[in-house]
Order: structure tokens, then sequence, then C-alpha cells
């Protein structure tokens, strides 16, 4: 062997007997239980008979709202409104979701709340109450809808830039589906 190839042998043994040191060195981490991150919330949409009016009037709607709860205790709220009625020029969406709760007084119903435009304008509270009430297309899940009401402000993060404008609207669903969200993920 040449001088060059022992000198290279000799640089590779110090270089792994140095990683080899290092590896002994190093802590191991300790062993982490698995963590859950909580996901709750309601999805879906379709078209909702309204209720009150004795001509039919109908909504569309989509709707998606999330409360995640992460390993560490934060919370995270996520979601977005559109809804639409048939027949007229009212068109909301929201701005924000801040809140997705289970309703203490109502079976598989989430509370919504948050803020909504109006056609494009404005800046209200709202609070939205949408219950699965059986498989698609059985007629039972149900959407209910106040904006700038009593209702909705109660507890809103901030005021309506206007009080003329105030809507409420329920009906169940004649075409679509809103199902609950509900997932315990695992992260190691």
């Amino acid at each position: 062997m040449d001088v060059h190839s022992r000198r290279s042998l000799a640089r590779r043994g110090v270089l792994a007997a140095g990683i080899g040191a290092l590896a002994l060195a190093v802590p191991k981490p300790p062993d982490v239980a698995a963590r859950v991150i909580l996901q709750r919330g309601m999805s879906g949409g379709g078209l909702a008979q309204l209720e009150g009016t004795e001509e039919p009037r109908l909504a569309n709607f989509g709707l998606f709202a999330s409360s995640v709860q992460l390993p560490e205790g934060t919370t995270l709220v996520l979601g977005a409104i559109q809804w639409s009625e048939a027949g007229t020029d009212l068109q909301m969406q929201s701005l924000d979701v801040g809140q997705c709760i289970p309703s203490s007084d109502r079976a598989s119903t989430a509370e919504v709340r948050g803020r909504m435009q109006v056609n494009g304008e404005g800046d209200y509270p709202f609070v939205i109450w949408a219950t699965d009430g059986g498989r698609p297309g059985s007629a039972l899940d149900r959407i209910e809808i106040q904006v700038n009401t009593p209702a909705a402000r109660d507890g809103a993060q901030t005021q309506a830039s206007d009080n003329t404008f105030v809507y409420e609207a329920a009906g169940n669903l004649v075409a679509g589906d809103v199902q609950w969200v509900i997932a315990d993920i695992s992260v190691d």
C-alpha cells in the first residue's frame, strides 16, 4: 500500500471513530406517547326549503366549520359558509368562522358563529345551527341561520357594520347533506 492510500485509510478511521463517539455522546430522546388531535365540526351543503311563507322559498348553501384541538391544547377554528337565496339577489359569505361547537340543547347539531358579508358588503355577526338528522336524501338534515339578530350578536367579537340588515331563515334540506366531521387523529 502506498503512503497516500495509508493516509486516506487513516483519515477514514479517525472519521469513523469520531462519528461513533458522537453517536454514543448524543442522548436518545425520551419515549414520547402518541398525542391526539381532536377534530369536531360540520360539513355539507345543498338546497334547503325555507319555512315561513306559503310560496316555496329555497336557499342553496355550502358549509364547512371545524374546531381542531392540537396536542398542546391550542384550538384552531376553520370554516367557510356560502348562502344564496333563490329568486332574490341575496348572497352571503363568511368573512370569519370563529366558533364551531356541538349545540348544548340539540342532538347532532353544530353551532357555528362568525362574521358574514351580504352581497359583498358589510360585516355582520351570524349564527348557524346545522343538524345532521339522517342519511343523505332523507330530508331530515336541517339548517337555521341568523344574521345580525340578538342571537347572532350574543358573544360576537365585533359589532355589525350597521343595524338595518337582519336575516333569519330555517328549513330542512330537500337536496344535499350535512355531516358531522369527527376525528381523533393520533400523531407520533
